[in-house]
């Protein structure tokens, strides 16, 4: 056991997930642990008052405001209720040795916060590097830069520091997405125990956000198309799983396990409805020159696209996978009113950053002249670091920025060398935590520990 932990801790993934993870706790700022204070209500609701319904608690922080509505005796949140579970669990603990909302709302909004969103983010960017290069095959330098390219180079980095529904959503994908095609590729599509979990995390996909939800479907088909009868049955079990909570959420606050959140508080702007000027001027915001644009804000990940055609023959299964859920989610978000309130980049195409990975891999892959292999190296790196700048100044600053029309960089990025003092609130604790893990990964590299062994016997 002693031994398998060791080997663990000193993997290439625990090495990525402890960067991504310390990474991700040390940006969370105060702008947006103060704006995105219903996330927050809802993890006080279940911790401290044992419900979903908000306004019981006398922090000032987390009076209902925002996306709520009233439904029956209680005020709800127009979100699915999954992301209030996952920022609960750490909570409870917090609350244990006296952390509490009410005490320091700032302290414990932001390591709920890292606890949950950044934790299950880092988590689901380990996994994706797994696949990459475990699974499918790519190289290890093409995995790891197409890794780097999703969580230090995109809007994923500026989300992952805020308890927010759809970056987990997007980790619980990715982490489906994971076990389904390890099932698929190393055990032929018999594994009862890779089956039950990923159907289980795409059940939380849907009890965590609905934005997803066409993703999940699209998964799902292929999942009944592709795999053995009885393994199916195995996948729709851990799905019944993973969503029995939402039926219950539902059928206990809005009377049917079928009515969410966003249906009973009439949220008409997220209901698919097709109108052509609405179309244009979405696909406009999200791929053309609008304030969205992916390109604008990772750069890396729009070549992706088209590096996804350049998927080898072995990975045609997942090309289809992945085109016909790019192209599902994109149709849905073209065809609803809105494009988000208040955001640093395109929020709703979170669930997709991951997917986007395996085009970047690809293109660095293809077989080309020392030369030209070279360059293209350099081009990935610069567009990798003209992203990752970007989005650090998301992630610093906070994403709470409304005018979507406008590229966000040049209104935020004058105020980031003027952020005050405790603004990054657990920046040191996840600075100390990553040198001293660098030490140890020096000493461990260059067989420190053993020298010092084998010094001190021929001492003795």
């Amino acid at each position: 056991m002693k031994e398998k932990l060791c080997r663990m801790i000193g993997s290439r993934a625990f090495a990525l997930f402890l960067l991504f993870w310390l990474s991700f706790g040390a940006t969370t700022n105060l702008n947006d642990v103060r704006a995105y204070n219903l996330q927050q209500m809802g993890v006080d609701a279940v911790v401290s008052h044992h419900t979903f319904g908000l306004g019981l608690s006398k922090a000032p922080q987390l009076q209902p405001l925002g996306d709520t509505f009233r439904y029956g005796d209680h005020t709800l949140a127009a979100k699915q209720p999954g992301q209030f579970v996952f920022g609960a669990v750490p909570y409870f603990f917090l609350n244990l040795v006296g952390i509490t909302y009410e005490r320091n709302y700032d302290l414990a909004a932001t390591l709920v916060t890292w606890l949950s969103a950044g934790l299950i983010g880092a988590l689901a960017l380990a996994f994706l590097d797994r696949l990459l290069n475990r699974v499918w095959g790519f190289s290890r330098s093409a995995s790891l830069l197409a890794t780097l390219s999703v969580g230090l180079a995109s809007p994923w980095l500026c989300y992952a520091g805020i308890a927010h529904h759809d970056l987990i959503a997007g980790s619980l994908i990715m982490l489906a997405l994971y076990a389904m095609e390890s099932d698929r590729i190393q055990h032929n599509g018999r594994s009862t125990k890779l089956a039950l979990t990923a159907g289980a995390l795409l059940g939380l996909t849907v009890f965590t956000s609905m934005l997803p939800a066409l993703i999940v479907l699209v998964m799902g088909l292929s999942i009944l198309f592709s795999r053995p009868f009885k393994t199916t049955l195995i996948y729709g079990l851990g799905f019944f799983i993973g969503i029995l909570p939402l039926l219950a959420y539902n059928g206990w606050y809005f009377g049917s396990p079928f009515t969410p959140a966003n249906v009973a508080g009439n949220y008409a702007d997220t209901f698919f409805s097709f109108k052509l000027d609405q179309f244009l001027h979405h696909l406009n915001a999200y791929l053309g020159f609008g304030g969205l644009a992916l390109w604008k804000y990772a750069p890396v990940l729009m070549l992706a696209l088209a590096g996804l055609v350049l998927l080898p023959k072995s990975l045609s299964h997942v090309k289809k996978l992945l085109f016909i859920a790019i192209g599902m989610h994109f149709f849905y978000l073209l065809n609803i009113e809105t494009l988000g309130t208040c955001e640093y980049g395109p929020r709703y195409l979170l669930p997709l950053l991951p997917l986007l990975a395996p085009g970047v891999a690809a293109l660095l892959d293809v077989r080309a002249s020392p030369t030209a292999a070279m360059s293209r190296l350099l081009i990935a790196g610069g567009l990798l670091m003209t992203s990752l700048l970007i989005n650090l100044v998301g992630a610093l600053q906070g994403t709470m920025y409304c005018n979507l029309e406008e590229f966000a960089l040049w209104q935020q990025i004058g105020a980031v060398p003027h952020l005050p003092d405790g603004h990054l609130p657990v920046f040191w604790l996840c600075a100390g935590i990553g040198l001293v893990a660098l030490a140890v990964a020096t000493w461990q590299r260059f067989g420190f520990g053993e020298k010092l062994d084998r010094l001190t016997v021929e001492n003795s």
